[in-house]
């Protein structure tokens, strides 16, 4: 990211293909749509290039990525269930998947973000700095989210 900042438009192109797949579920699970994730994930990667200068080294690059991402992805839609990227470990209930989607599109939109930045192997701190909260604060959220889900889920057994 430094040298992107110094105007090497090479580390761009490194960035983007180190990081791409990876952050490209995020928002791919957050609205379950291909196609909305994939607009996310080209306003993502305009965004880091606009606020390159914006980026401080000794911020952790990935939490600054995923912040981006998460605003980039703000606007998606809901799920197009069928194009839900995902599959249930197991084959036991087909309709997992659909469950598990509407469970998480019946949370507060910054209390879905917060589940899916924890399942995507971030702490609490880590995820505190990218919404800017306090580890606290995502703590509380994510004990509602599941929560939430749980009942939802119990609802449809």
């Amino acid at each position: 990211m430094r040298r992107l900042q110094r105007g090497d438009r090479r580390a761009y192109d490194a960035l983007y293909e180190r990081w791409s797949a990876k952050v490209f579920q995020f928002p791919l699970r957050r609205a379950g749509s291909r196609l909305a994730a994939e607009d996310a994930m080209q306003e993502t990667w305009l965004r880091v290039y606009r606020y390159r200068d914006r980026y401080k080294p000794e911020r952790r690059f990935s939490a600054w990525l995923y912040t981006i991402a998460a605003h980039a992805g703000h606007d998606a839609r809901e799920p197009e269930l069928e194009a839900f990227d995902w599959e249930p470990p197991t084959s036991d209930d087909v309709h997992l998947r659909d469950d598990i989607i509407r469970a998480l599109h019946t949370l507060d939109a910054l209390d879905r973000r917060v589940i899916l930045l924890i399942v995507e192997g971030y702490t609490s701190v880590e995820v505190g700095e990218m919404l800017q909260m306090r580890a606290g604060t995502v703590r509380m959220r994510l004990k509602r989210a599941r929560a939430t889900m749980r009942e939802r889920l119990s609802e449809v057994e």
